[in-house]
């Protein structure tokens, strides 16, 4: 069998560059620029390690050996001078290294919380294929960055082994760090607490109306999620847009682009390698995030389908394969490089974008989508999550399936959510929403 190529965030530029010409006049997203940090200090705490911090500067092949058996060392990095650790809106841990597969030994990084003074667990080796053949290993903590920096503006990544007989090589290690301006999307995004209608069942009803659970009188949506297709499945559902555009509203394509739908009309381009576990809806699988080779021009095109259409936004579904049973060893990393690739492809057509579910990773995807859209936060009692969303101006459409309206209107309300009552049916009623 052909090995497949796995491709990660360093090339997924280019994939979304390969799309340019598909629009008149479109461009590939500019990339951002960043700073990196290398290793100023190793030290030693348990075990063995030989080498030292000229080893881990550069890639080469030169490296500092760790083990064999227990072993736990940390380096330090040294935060510049011109660098204020409240700019930094996104960072990154990355090791290249050559040593076991995780079932042979597991090796674990960590980032110190300074004001905890506790360490924080980044990964593992998870995503090693084969002993000894180098990866470069990525690891995106959850902010604020500003914890991981001491008043002397240090940094410290632990590296600690598991109790056998085996060792690794850290070839190099270093710190990528965003700052400045986060990225600003230029077109319509939805205001904290706007209205909201989740409909995914046809036919679409743009006159749908109610009397919000706080009372007053019948209210109509300012926002609808619809999905991409109209009534068969398979035209896009640009009349829908018309009319909800007719009436002032706003329309969102919800586009799923973490499992395979075995009656969407592209479902035979999904080759069959990608295609993992059930996801527990008949019809749906998960499918391989990591093959953004394969994704990036399938879901490309559905949403080159909800621009031309007439879409103002985009809501992707199932981005959270690295925390469900998806058949493929897929990591944190990997699941916030698909995530973010998902934006850079809505934004590159023109669509604002928003998250969907992913609490895990919150803070480490922000700044790279609009809005976000959550299921059941209440009753899963996750809804504190998306207080730094809204803090920040980014709308938070919630809905829920089976929590009372009494439960979660109020806390939806005072948090700026835009919460919504419907069944998981999801057709246009019921629908009552908080306010």
């Amino acid at each position: 069998m052909r090995a497949h190529r796995v491709v990660t965030a360093a090339t997924t530029a280019a994939f979304i560059a390969s799309l340019v010409g598909l629009i008149p006049g479109a461009t590939a997203p500019a990339v951002a620029a960043t700073n990196t940090l290398t290793p100023t200090a190793f030290t030693r705490e348990a075990g063995v390690a030989t080498g030292g911090i000229s080893e881990l500067q550069t890639i080469d092949g030169a490296s500092v050996h760790l083990g064999p058996g227990v072993s736990r060392s940390y380096r330090s990095y040294q935060l510049g001078a011109g660098v204020a650790p409240a700019s930094v809106w996104s960072f990154a841990v990355k090791a290249n290294v050559r040593g076991p597969v995780r079932t042979q030994q597991v090796w674990s990084w960590f980032l110190r919380d300074f004001s905890t003074n506790k360490w924080v667990l980044l990964g593992d080796n998870a995503e090693a294929v084969a002993q000894n053949v180098p990866i470069t290993l990525r690891f995106y903590p959850a902010g604020p960055f500003t914890r991981y920096v001491s008043a002397a503006g240090v940094l410290q990544v632990r590296t600690v082994s598991a109790n056998k007989p085996l060792a690794t090589d850290l070839d190099a290690e270093w710190i990528e760090l965003e700052t400045g301006t986060p990225p600003s999307f230029v077109g319509w995004v939805p205001p904290v607490g706007t209205r909201w209608q989740y409909q995914l069942q046809p036919p679409v009803d743009t006159t749908v109306t109610a009397v919000p659970w706080s009372g007053g009188a019948a209210v109509h949506p300012d926002v609808f999620d619809i999905d991409l297709y109209g009534a068969d499945g398979v035209t896009p559902a640009a009349s829908d847009v018309a009319q909800i555009h007719t009436q002032g509203a706003h329309a969102i394509c919800y586009v799923d682009a973490g499992t395979y739908e075995n009656w969407r009309p592209d479902a035979s381009v999904y080759p069959k390698a990608v295609l993992g576990a059930n996801n527990g809806w008949p019809g749906e699988r998960w499918i391989d995030i990591r093959r953004l080779d394969v994704l990036i021009p399938i879901i490309g095109t559905r949403v080159q389908s909800c621009r031309t259409a007439g879409f103002d936004a985009v809501e992707f579904d199932n981005m959270d394969a690295a925390y469900n049973v998806s058949g493929f060893k897929v990591t944190k990393a990997q699941q916030v490089e698909f995530n973010r690739a998902m934006a850079a492809v809505a934004h590159f057509y023109g669509l604002a974008v928003g998250l969907k579910n992913d609490v895990a990773q919150l803070t480490q995807l922000q700044p790279y989508f609009e809005f976000a859209i959550n299921e059941q936060c209440s009753q899963y009692s996750e809804c504190s999550g998306y207080d730094a969303w809204t803090s920040a101006g980014k709308a938070v459409a919630q809905v829920e399936y089976t929590a009372l309206p009494a439960a979660f209107c109020p806390p939806a309300i005072a948090a700026g959510r835009s919460a919504i009552k419907k069944d998981l049916a999801l057709h246009a009623t019921p629908y009552l929403p908080c306010n």
